[in-house]
């Protein structure tokens, strides 16, 4: 049964977490003592992460989420502590090159707001290759005035962590009751109990083949089950399948058209599918859902009005990216691409100067010209002018 729950939930595999051992300070703000926890991740330790978390409570949580097998319940709450790092770690963009597969993804928190002994964070982790995830913590203050992590919103997933790992846990084991939590439908037969529940089996067991088969001889009112529409998108965008995977997307769009918890995975869609105006609408709505001026939203709406040619648009995003976010490197490399492609070259100077002074850059013509977007500023007059001045001062 362990072996089935853990191949089984959150598409994934378990690995061992040592017990924790470094406390969290109660004497530091929630501010503070969160802070702490990501930069742990940062350092490539997941123990203050895992102390915020009340297992007893959590596993409680998710078991409250779906009608949910005994057996899968019993292991889960004995497996929990040794299979939430990988969860957690699982959840993030997958790699799409060795390169990326190689790199650190680091969290900043970027949104911080508390209110007596709850709060409420952001978190925008980065990994190589510009793929961005953005995670919403619930905080409360726990025993000793200790921060404890309730629970988060994945706006890459686009769902709450403790329902994701619901869904798990049913796929684990697909019963007829388990199944039907998940259906919106008022009497679902056995016939299509049965065949959900061998959908999640071929997600569990990681059969391509076998999903295939089963969904696309689903009836009609199955394939547009919310539930269905959503683990079919997150399937084929984890297998990579570009074929299917824009199919999925299609329907996500059509059934969840307002609901910004998945703008931000439409969004990267739309992107890599190169319909940028139709992402920068996404991108909108998910920033609308933060509730505050994300400086790389910004940054990208301004790289997907660039690539329209609405360099007008595209120069207004990526100012709002620099003040909404003055210390964000990449929004004053956004300025800077997209001021030299509108021929904004005075501008561009402005953009340049932020990045040498800011982050150390040196901007010379041969670092410019191995940038084939860049490499033009350096037979204008304004890029001179401010060369000389700079190498002069």
């Amino acid at each position: 049964m362990n072996r089935i729950l853990i191949a089984g939930v959150v598409l994934f595999a378990a690995a061992v977490l040592p017990q924790a051992a470094l406390a969290q300070s109660g004497s530091q703000g929630l501010r503070g003592q969160f802070e702490a926890v990501i930069d742990g991740l940062n350092d490539n330790s997941f123990i203050p992460f895992h102390e915020a978390v009340d297992d007893e409570k959590f596993v409680a949580r998710v078991l409250g989420t779906r009608v949910i097998d005994d057996d899968a319940r019993q292991a889960f709450a004995r497996e929990f502590a040794n299979m939430l790092e990988s969860m957690f770690r699982d959840s993030f963009p997958t790699s799409r090159s060795e390169e990326e597969a190689a790199g650190e993804i680091l969290g900043t928190v970027v949104y911080f707001t508390e209110d007596g002994a709850q709060a409420r964070a952001i978190v925008r982790f980065e990994g190589e290759g510009f793929r961005y995830s953005w995670h919403a913590y619930d905080l409360v203050r726990g025993r000793g005035g200790r921060v404890q992590i309730v629970d988060w919103f994945d706006y890459y997933q686009g769902g709450w962590f403790s329902e994701m790992v619901g869904d798990s846990l049913v796929r684990a084991l697909p019963g007829p009751a388990p199944v039907a939590s998940v259906l919106d439908l008022p009497s679902p037969t056995e016939g299509q109990l049965f065949q959900v529940g061998e959908l999640f089996k071929a997600v569990r067991d990681r059969n391509p083949r076998r999903y295939v088969q089963i969904h696309d001889g689903l009836e009609a009112a199955l394939r547009q089950q919310p539930h269905i529409v959503r683990l079919n998108f997150l399937y084929w965008r984890k297998l990579w399948d570009p074929s299917r995977l824009r199919t999925a997307a299609e329907q996500l769009a059509s059934t969840f058209p307002q609901d910004a918890a998945y703008s931000l995975s439409l969004a990267e869609f739309y992107v890599q599918a190169r319909r940028f105006d139709d992402a920068i609408v996404r991108f909108e709505q998910f920033e609308q859902a933060l509730g505050f001026e994300d400086g790389v939203v910004r940054s990208l709406q301004a790289t997907a009005a660039m690539a329209l040619g609405q360099f007008e648009q595209a120069q207004e995003f990526a100012l709002a990216a620099t003040q909404a976010e003055p210390d964000l490197e990449l929004a004053w490399w956004t300025l800077l691409r997209t001021r030299t492609a509108a021929e904004n070259y005075a501008g561009a100077t402005e953009a340049l100067t932020a990045l040498e002074e800011r982050f150390g850059h040196l901007l010379i013509p041969q670092k410019l010209q191995r940038d084939r977007f860049l490499k033009v500023l350096i037979d204008q007059q304004e890029y001179k002018d401010w060369r000389a001045a700079r190498d002069q001062a």
